[in-house]
Formats: structure tokens, C-alpha cells, sequence
């Protein structure tokens, strides 16, 4: 039986609410921006969609330009519209603060007095220090097989994991969507928690498995006197519905007692899920909510535009999970909303601001910009495939990477690129349907591709809006743990330019709090 739903009063779930309501409003008249797909820019007449005062100005803006005054560049010079202004200001002003070195960006419930276990936190059984000295300093063993960005990743929510198992006097761990086994081996070797990974691919788990055994032998030679408990690989996909979940609970347990000898009362556990895909954050959310036995969770959402927003009676949604925000009958997200909201803005005006648009396209930097313009072909591509025949709307086509340099004087004209971008895009249709020569020398097709600029431009006021998408789900997720009476804790703990999705949404349960 789960906890009573509660309305916290306290300062900060109160601003969430009235967050969310100012976010509505703003989307209520700019949310038809994201809204629309980009590839509808030309059928759709989009550009004309904006305000008149907008165009105007944004005729003359260079995508360069643009993107230093996105990111707040106070050298711009040029008056904009004051519409334009407010929207940017209210975005900023409404969204969450990404910036993870910024201590005001934290979230934190405080309507339940916390319970103080301070003169019984758990001293977990690791020879950390030597182990990180070791690994950090000389022999960097667990970097192997990990990129640059899951490392950055793994340092932080490393360090968030621990601190809560600590805090929550729990040992036991639950990877959700562990994958090879990164973060878990980082919190069984580094942190001594006795980690379950839960998988739905096995092959992963297998391969987690080799390289669980490889880090051992390998710290072993250097550290003969070490012991550590491998983490538990277990390939199974964890549904949501609205049945039991204490089956699970055991099972999860069981393993617990079995392979890490562990009593019952020691087999609680905490959940860390590193950027659960859709439907997965909300179902670890119900799971930590509902159960007991659930101590902690650490959870970094992805995919927004993945969770289920619809769904028959018995099957639970994967948006909204609040009491709150299920009450905004009238208020949707879409999918395209959701899916934009999943990239960095910062990456955006980064990629704008960096374009030299006289020089060729020769270094990393500008065939960053260059990239881009890919838009532009892709909504091109689909006028001309609506014209083959208006079933090919929206039809998905191959991922292209343009990367050949040409001059931007070339690319005014129909060239090769465009072709080989537009014949690659279709290559898996039917021959009939695929454009033809004659396609690429429409004066129509060939005046549309000189509004690349319009497109990129269009998609930068999509991504400066696109925040208060994201903060509308995490706010979401927060507000639900809160009427749990689970004093939430949201912050972002990524560097955003590494890690798009950097929000860490945390939970720490009273050792005296039961839902039963």
C-alpha cells in the first residue's frame, strides 16, 4: 500500500507549482513553436508563423549573430523586439538552472523535518582511498573501455550514490539499465555497495560480466589483499504496470541474501538509474515510492519524448506522475515538445556562434555550422517526396552526415551535396519514390534551400524555449516524490556540453518510514 498523497507547503515545492503554471502560459502562446516539426518549414509556411516585428528583424540576422544573442552575448548591438526580448527573459527566468557548479540551482524539499541518522551512518567496507589513489594515479584502470563523457558521468553520480547509501544506512544497490557495467563496477570497487545490475539486453550483461573479472585480476596484481564483491548481472526488463511489485522486491532480495550473504534487514537497497530511457525513470519512481525495502534513489531521466503520455486505465503513464500536474487537463506535451527539450542549448548557440561565413568550410568548427543546414536539405526533401506522393509525409528517412566543405557561395545553388544528401536519405525507399534529377532543378526547391538560414534560425527559437519542456517533467517527477511525502532533491550534476541531460533527481527515506 502506498504512502497518503500529501500537498507540501514548504517554499520550494510551492515555487514548483507555481512554476509549472507560468511555463503553461508561456506555452499557451509560443508552444506552437514546439510544436511543429522542422520538416514541415516549407509546407507549412512556419517562417510566416512568427510575429511580423520577429521576421522582420531575424530577415537580416546572421545564424552567427543570432546565437551570441541566445546565449546572452551583451556585445550584440542590434534592437530586437521587445516580444522577443521578454520571451528569452521569461525562459530564462522560468527554467531550471543548468549550470552544475551553481549551488543556487539546487531543488530541495523541505517539508519533511529530516530524520537525523547521524550517529548511525553506515561506514561502507572498501579500501576506497587506496584503491582511488591507485586507480586515479597511476594505473587508471577504471577508465578502460569508457568514453570521455560516461567518465564524467560516472565521477559524479559515483559520489551522489555513496553519499545517500551512507545516509540511508544501506549497502545494497539496484543499477537499473546497468548496461556493460561502468558505473556499477565504479560503485562496487571505489564505493563497497553490493551492486544488482538490471539489464534487458544480455548480451551487455555478458559483456559486463568479462570486464567485472577483468578489473579484478587487474587490481589484484596490484592490490593482493583486496576484496571486493563483483556486481550481480541479471537480464530482465522491468515492466510498469499497475500489478504487485513485490515479487520483484524479492527476487531483488533473494539475490541480495544469496550472493552477497546478507540478512534481510541488510538487503534493503537503493535504485540508481543513469539516464533511464522514457517510461523507465517514472517506472523506478513508482518502484522507490511504493515499496519498503527502496532506501535511496539517485535517477538522471533522458528521452523524454519516449514517455508515454497516453495510456489504457491499467497501464500507468510515464507523464504526468503528479497528483499536481494530472489536474492541468488542458495542458499537453507533444512529442516533438519532448524531443527537442532532449538537447543542450548551450551545443545549439555554441555551434551557431562559432560559423565564419566567408572562409571555406574546411575545419571542425565550421562544418559544425555547416551541419546545421542539414535541416534545410532534410525539409526540402520533403516537399519534393510529398509531391511523389503525399503518403511519403513524415516518412522516416536514413540519418546523413554531410560533412564535405564547400563555399557558402555553392551552397545558393542546387549542388552535389544536396543530391547525394537527398539519394542517401531515400536510399531504402522504392525505386518510384525516390526524387529524381529532375527534382533538384525546380526553381521552387532550389529558392528554398536559399532559406537555410531561416531554418536554423527557426530551430534556435524552438531551442530557447525547449528548457521549459524539460523543466516541466523534472518539476513533474520532483512534485510526485514530494506528495509521497519523499523529500525530493533536484540538481544538475553534468557539465551540460558533456552531458545534455544533467539533472539528478535524489530521495532519501526515514529508517522509521514504512508504506505498509
Amino acid at each position: 500500500m502506498a504512502a497518503p498523497l500529501v500537498t507540501c507547503a514548504c517554499r520550494t515545492c510551492s515555487k514548483a507549482r507555481v512554476t509549472l503554471e507560468r511555463i503553461f502560459n508561456v506555452l499557451d502562446t509560443y508552444g506552437w513553436l514546439l510544436d511543429s516539426y522542422v520538416v514541415d518549414f516549407f509546407q507549412e509556411e512556419l517562417w510566416r508563423k512568427l510575429p511580423r516585428c520577429w521576421r522582420a528583424t531575424l530577415q537580416t540576422v546572421s545564424p552567427d549573430e543570432f546565437g551570441k544573442w541566445l546565449a546572452g552575448d551583451i556585445s550584440c548591438s542590434r534592437v530586437w523586439p521587445l516580444s522577443l526580448l521578454t520571451l528569452r527573459q521569461v525562459a530564462k527566468n522560468l527554467q531550471l538552472n543548468r549550470d552544475h557548479r551553481n549551488d543556487k540551482s539546487i531543488w530541495r524539499c523541505d517539508g519533511r523535518k529530516k530524520t537525523d541518522n547521524s550517529s548511525k551512518k553506515l561506514t561502507l567496507e572498501c579500501k576506497s582511498e587506496e584503491l582511488h589513489n591507485n586507480s586515479q594515479n597511476k594505473y587508471n584502470l577504471f577508465l578502460k573501455h569508457v568514453k570521455i563523457k560516461k567518465r564524467h558521468e560516472i565521477r559524479q553520480i559515483t559520489q551522489e550514490c555513496t553519499d545517500c547509501a551512507r545516509e540511508s544506512n544501506a549497502k545494497c544497490l539496484v543499477d537499473v539499465g546497468a548496461g556493460v557495467g561502468h558505473l556499477a563496477r565504479s560503485l562496487a570497487f571505489k564505493s563497497g555497495l553490493h551492486v544488482i545490475c538490471i539489464e534487458q539486453d544480455a548480451l551487455l550483461s555478458q559483456q559486463a560480466r568479462k570486464w567485472d573479472k577483468e578489473l579484478l585480476v587487474s587490481l589484484s596484481k596490484r592490490l593482493p589483499d583486496l576484496t571486493v564483491n563483483l556486481p550481480q548481472h541479471i537480464s530482465i526488463k522491468l515492466e510498469d504496470t499497475n500489478s504487485d511489485l513485490s515479487g520483484t522486491i524479492r527476487d531483488i532480495r533473494r539475490i541480495f541474501a544469496d550472493n552477497f550473504n546478507l540478512s534481510e534487514k541488510k538487503s534493503e537497497f537503493g535504485i540508481v538509474g543513469l539516464h533511464p530511457c522514457g517510461d523507465l525513470a517514472a517506472t523506478l519512481l513508482r518502484l522507490y515510492a511504493s515499496q519498503r525495502e527502496t532506501r535511496f534513489i539517485c535517477i538522471v531521466g533522458c528521452c523524454y519524448m519516449k514517455l508515454t503520455l497516453e495510456n489504457p486505465a491499467d497501464v500507468p503513464k510515464g507523464y504526468p506522475l503528479s497528483k499536481y500536474l494530472s489536474s492541468f487537463t488542458k495542458h499537453k506535451l507533444s512529442y516533438t515538445a519532448l524531443e527537442v527539450a532532449c538537447h543542450a542549448i548551450e551545443t545549439y548557440c555554441d555551434k551557431l556562434k562559432t560559423g565564419n561565413y566567408e572562409d571555406l568550410i574546411v575545419d571542425l568548427v565550421i562544418r559544425t555550422v555547416y551541419f546545421l543546414q542539414v535541416h534545410a536539405y532534410r525539409a526540402a526533401l520533403e516537399t519534393i517526396l510529398i509531391k511523389r506522393n503525399i503518403q511519403l509525409r513524415h516518412t522516416q528517412v536514413r540519418n546523413v552526415k554531410v560533412t564535405k566543405p564547400v563555399t557558402f557561395e555553392q551552397l545558393s545553388k542546387i549542388t552535389i551535396v544536396e543530391i547525394l544528401y537527398c539519394m542517401a536519405a531515400t536510399a531504402d525507399f522504392e525505386p518510384n519514390l525516390r526524387p529524381e534529377d529532375s527534382d533538384f532543378q525546380n526553381p521552387q526547391i532550389k529558392c528554398y534551400l536559399n532559406q537555410w538560414q531561416q531554418i536554423v534560425i527557426f530551430g534556435a527559437l524552438r531551442t530557447m524555449i525547449a528548457p521549459l519542456v524539460e523543466t516541466v517533467v523534472l518539476l513533474d517527477r520532483f512534485l510526485y516524490l514530494s506528495e509521497s511525502d519523499l523529500s525530493p532533491i533536484l540538481k544538475p550534476i553534468f557539465d551540460p556540453r558533456l552531458s545534455p541531460r544533467n539533472f539528478l533527481l535524489s530521495s532519501i527515506k526515514n529508517t522509521e518510514q514504512s508504506f505498509f
